[in-house]
């Protein structure tokens, strides 16, 4: 008998094999008390793009990972974070924000990526006296757009991020 997984069960699945494969120790972590606040970082117009932080519910100042929700750019919400990375980022110790962006088409890739631009600016100005995380540790990942916004993130992102982690990000949107 076979199950067939939606997409979220897949980026589910996947995200959690590959936590456990590189993280090995996160498995075996506590789970600590955790909040979730939202905070609008950007307005254009009347409409408010916002972004979900995840923590815990102490005061340690702690590293950052930034979650890009996937969707083809055109579904989805800041709130289509794994589950299971949320969870294994948590007991390792991150603060995880996930960004919410304008979809397509109605905008279009620039704009996207502006929002990209914006919310990392906005991280790194009020991130650290509004959830007190170190921003000079930021981690970025995400699944299939936000995979790809994860590697825009690379070169469009400032300061540059440590690291980035996408999983099934495309790299040429106008390719095959």
């Amino acid at each position: 008998m076979s199950t067939l997984l939606n997409r979220r069960q897949m980026l589910g699945v996947c995200a959690a094999g590959a936590s456990t494969l590189c993280l090995p120790s996160l498995t075996r972590a506590k789970q600590a008390k955790t909040k979730m606040k939202t905070f609008t970082f950007k307005k254009v117009g009347n409409l408010e793009i916002k972004a979900d932080v995840h923590r815990a519910d102490d005061n340690q100042t702690r590293p950052v990972m930034v979650w890009f929700h996937g969707g083809a750019l055109i579904v989805g919400h800041r709130g289509g974070v794994s589950g299971r990375v949320l969870k294994d980022m948590l007991n390792a110790g991150y603060t995880v924000v996930s960004f919410d962006y304008r979809l397509a088409p109605e905008t279009k890739l620039p704009e996207i990526i502006a929002d990209l631009e914006d919310g990392f600016t906005w991280l790194h100005e009020k991130g650290p006296d509004l959830f007190n995380v170190d921003t000079s540790k930021v981690a970025v990942s995400g699944g299939s757009a936000g995979g790809c916004l994860t590697m825009i993130a690379g070169y469009r992102a400032q300061p540059r991020p440590t690291v980035l982690v996408p999983f099934w990000g495309y790299g040429d949107l106008i390719g095959d």
